[in-house]
């Protein structure tokens, strides 16, 4: 019984501070974070090397290294930026910047991992308002809103959806069929929302274009809508395998015609993604261990699953808390309300997705500070009404 005790003291502390960037002073590593919790369950001998490796799930590795090779591709091609820059120029107001940072950052997320939309967008929009003399606040908020919303309709969108295509058995097309109108209806919620309250103050926010590789950026983009389709006309094979290989053919492509070498992609690409979902699945392989999935599968009868899983978003993030309530989903039903909800519940809190606190650390570097309040009282009513009519509208279909 002590030996459990610890093992969930320490993992949920682990996740207690995976939704932390820093405490005072000291910056956190979201990966260095998961990491040494689970050295901790290993080397405190809660779970043995083989316990612990057969704990990792490999085809949600793959597969999300797959898209890390193709998001390192898009971002040296320049179009995030060119994008962001194309948006700000032809914008006539903040409740244009607003909407159309909304879109974007949307549209971006849903074929990219979104961690790299938000942190490829913010410092030019902050520059854009600052330049242009208006409240940085809402187009941030936009970005926020867009990256999380955006990311629900595929499963390239975000890790948590990338995680519930490799353990459900749920086919891409399925996947895409069923949450891209969820995705229409509450991003089109939120623009109605976000144009209501948007100041029509004239932008003169001109930045700089920074250079894009055309031909580049193209075949980048081609990559990533080749990777989906291919998920999409192979419904039995190992999406993992089937991701890892067309990410490495888009890094063979780079070094062959760009003359890039590949040895600098691969240096680039995030691997803290990866190092932080295997620590999260030798953490996740201790609860196993301490019963706490099965204490998990109670509460989900004593509460309904959407619930669970919008409180546990806000509570560890959202990545933690899909890979905790993976035990406890029984039906195809519950594997979509898994994943619109904890993606929708990102914009609650600052804790509640990577891209939540990515979006926040990248502005106050910048000297931009988004207060508390300023997110709750915009995000928290918007994931609360969206996960409900997502939940709804998932019971329909």
């Amino acid at each position: 019984m002590p030996s459990q005790v610890l093992a969930v003291g320490i993992t949920g502390g682990t996740f207690a501070l995976l939704a932390r960037p820093r405490i005072g002073d000291i910056p956190l590593s979201r990966a260095i974070t998961s990491a040494v919790g689970a050295v901790l369950i290993v080397s405190l001998g809660y779970l043995s090397p083989e316990q612990a490796l057969a704990s990792l799930d490999t085809t949600t590795l793959l597969l999300l290294f797959g898209m890390l090779c193709h998001v390192e591709g898009l971002r040296r091609s320049g179009c995030y930026e060119w994008a962001a820059a194309i948006l700000v120029d032809r914008s006539a107001s903040a409740r244009q910047l607003t909407l159309g940072t909304l879109g974007l950052s949307a549209l971006l997320s849903a074929v990219a991992l979104n961690d790299a939309t938000v942190l490829l967008l913010t410092p030019i929009l902050v520059t854009a308002t600052r330049v242009g003399d208006i409240d940085p606040v809402l187009p941030l908020l936009a970005v926020i809103l867009g990256a999380n919303i955006g990311s629900l309709a595929t499963p390239l969108g975000n890790p948590q959806n990338a995680f519930i295509l490799a353990e459900s058995g749920i086919t891409t097309a399925k996947f895409v069929t069923t949450l891209v109108p969820v995705t229409v209806g509450v991003l089109t919620f939120t623009a109605v929302v976000l144009w209501a309250v948007a100041e029509t103050t004239p932008v003169q926010a001109g930045v700089d274009r920074p250079p894009l590789d055309i031909g580049w950026g193209l075949t980048s983009g081609a990559f990533v809508v080749a990777t989906l389709g291919v998920l999409v006309i192979f419904p039995s094979g190992q999406p993992g395998v089937l991701a890892t290989t067309m990410g490495i053919v888009h890094i063979a492509w780079l070094q062959f015609y760009r003359r890039v070498p590949g040895a600098d992609i691969v240096q680039d690409l995030d691997w803290g993604i990866l190092v932080m979902f295997a620590g999260i699945f030798v953490l996740v392989g201790a609860l196993e261990q301490a019963g706490v999935a099965h204490l998990l599968t109670t509460a989900t009868r004593q509460f309904s699953l959407a619930t669970l899983t919008f409180g546990l978003s806000n509570l560890v993030s959202n990545v933690p808390a899909v890979v905790l309530l993976a035990h406890t989903v029984e039906s195809t039903g519950e594997w979509f309300v898994l994943a619109a909800v904890s993606t929708l519940a990102g914009v609650a809190t600052p804790i509640g997705s990577a891209a939540t606190l990515i979006v926040l650390d990248q502005a106050r570097r910048e000297n931009v500070e988004i207060s508390l309040w300023k997110l709750l009282k915009t995000g928290f009513p918007l994931a609360v009404a969206t996960s409900i009519a997502a939940v709804g509208v998932l019971k329909v279909v």
